[in-house]
């Protein structure tokens, strides 16, 4: 089935060509959904995996996505690595359309992904030429919480810009006063589950489904077919349908397990990425294939349970900061960031350092938080370590003042982030490393 499915694709690639069309009026009824792709092709993965494969991921998507006959729109606005290349691709017709320069400008016939504003014109543009009564909105490439979607033909102190979490607020403010709702935000990236993350997107969408680790390169290839011909045989499903499906399409088993375990290493020893540790390559955990779905409302509550823990810790801290390190050096950390851990995990190891009522009692409140955001879960059955949020937890100081500056964007800072200023957590870290040790 699965040789099948990849024989399916490379037929389509070798298949298939663009035909350009004009605009078409909206159509009298809107449709049941329609498929927003905000993927970030213009990039080189940090020199390591060109995302635009050698000019070949349009051609890839929409020979997969004519082979589907998908019974919705499908609609990606496309950047290759090459300037002037942009173009929106109505995949489920195999057409380029041509926005008369309402989204790619007509001069340039290039866009950033990284600037708010394009991200807002495409949703909106989308939204009016094809109208539906929910939206899927795709996403992709996630550094954690200082943003996703890198265009390496934009400039950045990385030679890159990127969409910050401030950025996408801006964006989808200005979708959502245009009257806009997405229901479900998609990510095909490495893990979107930090709660810094978490807790912007859930105000942007009725559901977020994303992995806690990196992300699995077979499910990457796979996943968006797969979902795309359900969608149009489903066509009537509920956004919590759709967000349960996007869990439940996701294998656990693939050839990439093997593969994965290698990435966390060659991502900290290449030195145009931002995970590079000079002269110290990351040794990590065993990776572990995840995928979650979340209600946006239900994460948001998360917050509220970490700023009780974050005060609680605050307070135990003169005395106890060798068995809250301790705790946090057990915990299972993401093994492409380990200045992550998940959440409930740490909460877990803290449980055991008996440190008090207050802290046992706000640690169960950020477990049942988290267990009530979950809409949906897929990973090993004996997998007892992922929960599916993660939080930022340097485990030293160097790392920790590493870990809230935002190497994309030197203006922005981790003491910006709305979870920092709804939250005690940044005060905590701060104190705790206030020694720089």
């Amino acid at each position: 089935m699965k040789r099948s499915l990849i024989f399916s694709l490379l037929l389509g690639l070798a298949s298939c060509s663009f035909r350009p069309t004009a605009l078409e009026p909206p159509p009298p009824e809107p449709y049941p959904w329609t498929v927003i792709l905000y993927f970030g092709v213009d990039n080189v993965q940090f020199g390591a995996f060109p995302t635009d494969l050698w000019g070949l991921t349009d051609n890839l998507l929409a020979g997969g996505a004519a082979l589907m006959r998908p019974q919705v729109p499908v609609v990606m606005l496309y950047d290759g690595t090459r300037t002037g290349d942009s173009k929106i691709i109505e995949l489920s017709r195999r057409v380029v359309i041509d926005d008369q320069g309402e989204v790619i400008p007509s001069d340039t016939r290039e866009v950033n992904y990284g600037d708010p504003a394009t991200m807002a014109r495409f949703i909106l543009w989308v939204a009016r030429r094809y109208p539906a009564r929910h939206y899927l909105l795709g996403l992709c490439h996630h550094y954690g919480w200082v943003g996703y979607n890198t265009d390496e033909r934009s400039p950045g102190p990385l030679g890159m810009d990127i969409l910050t979490l401030a950025e996408h607020g801006q964006a989808m403010d200005q979708v959502k006063a245009a009257g806009v709702q997405i229901d479900v935000i998609w990510f095909e990236a490495c893990s979107i589950t930090m709660l810094e993350s978490l807790y912007r997107y859930g105000q942007d969408a009725r559901f977020v489904v994303g992995n806690e680790d990196t992300i699995d390169f077979y499910e990457l290839v796979t996943r968006a077919v797969r979902m795309v011909r359900w969608l149009s045989r489903h066509s009537e499903a509920t956004p919590e349908e759709v967000a349960e499906r996007l869990v439940a399409a996701t294998p656990v088993l693939t050839p990439a397990l093997a593969w994965n375990q290698l990435t966390p290493l060659t991502y900290s020893i290449n030195p145009k990425s931002p995970g590079y540790r000079k002269g110290k390559p990351l040794m990590p955990q065993l990776w572990l294939p995840t995928q979650f779905a979340f209600s946006g409302p239900a994460v948001l509550k998360v917050a509220p349970a970490l700023d009780r823990l974050a005060r609680a810790l605050l307070q135990e801290l003169p005395g106890s900061r060798p068995v809250i390190l301790q705790a946090r050096e057990q915990a299972r950390e993401y093994t492409l960031s380990p200045e992550y851990v998940d959440l409930v995990d740490f909460c877990e190891q803290l449980k055991r350092q008996a440190l008090g009522l207050e802290i046992e009692s706000a640690c169960l409140e950020v477990k049942q938080a988290v267990e009530g955001a979950v809409a949906a879960a897929k990973k090993f059955q004996n997998d007892h370590r992922h929960h599916g949020v993660l939080i930022l937890f340097p485990a030293r100081g160097p790392e920790y003042l590493r870990a809230i500056a935002n190497p994309f964007d030197p203006a922005d800072h981790y003491s910006n982030l709305q979870l920092a200023r709804d939250t005690q957590w940044d005060e905590f870290l701060a104190e705790l490393w206030a020694q720089g040790t």
